[in-house]
């Protein structure tokens, strides 16, 4: 497959795959813009997990369940070791370099077999979308901003919240914050949910995931509020 150049889409491209993952956790209402964000390194992590292969994840996607699943409030735990921390780390950081390489089969053996059923079969026609896609070129890439607010729950998963920036973007955008929990399947930790909207308290409305884990360290925003309705 050639690599491809922002100027040819594909960082547009990349960027409509993203929404389309992120909007398996449900699709988040407009808030302030993001004016600056935490410098995450992107370099020196290689995408080199053993790939699953495309017709698991076609099976994988044609087995979801036929309702989604409530929104509920947001777990809480105690806060992460240090360790824990950095393993999650390491995750989010090859996540985001197979994403810049566009190997999916890759980027998706990070994830676990519940988050695949629930996620690539929310929308007809994903998983086959989303297999394949061009490397980004030209010095662009994926990154993840985060983790933050890392907790370890009480059945034994991580809680943690990132921001997910494809490509020269001066303004990533912080509806694009989600809440992933991760699983520890064989020696290894997977993503095993993805939240975008939870509930709170005395709100008949689900609100954005966002106003409750707060913006990444050292980001400045406008408004960072929950906003019920």
């Amino acid at each position: 497959m050639k690599n491809c150049s922002p100027h040819a889409g594909c960082v547009d491209f990349l960027r409509l795959i993203v929404l389309l993952i992120l909007a398996c956790g449900g699709m988040p209402r407009a808030t302030s813009a993001l004016q600056a964000t935490p410098t995450v390194s992107p370099t020196a992590v290689t995408c080199d997990v053993t790939p699953r292969s495309t017709a698991e994840i076609l099976t994988l996607a044609g087995t979801n369940p036929s309702e989604s699943e409530p929104i509920l409030e947001l777990p809480t735990g105690d806060d992460a070791d240090p360790a824990t921390t950095a393993a999650i780390t390491a995750v989010l950081r090859e996540m985001a370099a197979c994403l810049t390489a566009g190997d999916m089969l890759r980027f998706y053996a990070l994830h676990s077999d519940g988050w695949l059923r629930r996620s690539l079969g929310m929308v007809d026609g994903m998983a086959i979308l989303t297999t394949s896609i061009p490397p980004l070129d030209d010095g662009h890439h994926a990154r993840y901003v985060g983790p933050w607010h890392v907790q370890m729950l009480t059945d034994g998963r991580v809680l943690a919240a990132v921001l997910l920036v494809v490509g020269d973007d001066p303004q990533p955008d912080p509806n694009r914050t989600r809440v992933l929990i991760f699983t520890h399947s064989d020696g290894h930790w997977l993503v095993d949910e993805t939240i975008a909207s939870v509930r709170i308290a005395n709100c008949p409305l689900p609100v954005d995931v966002a106003a409750i884990v707060g913006p990444p360290p050292g980001a400045l925003f406008e408004s960072w509020l929950a906003s019920c309705g």
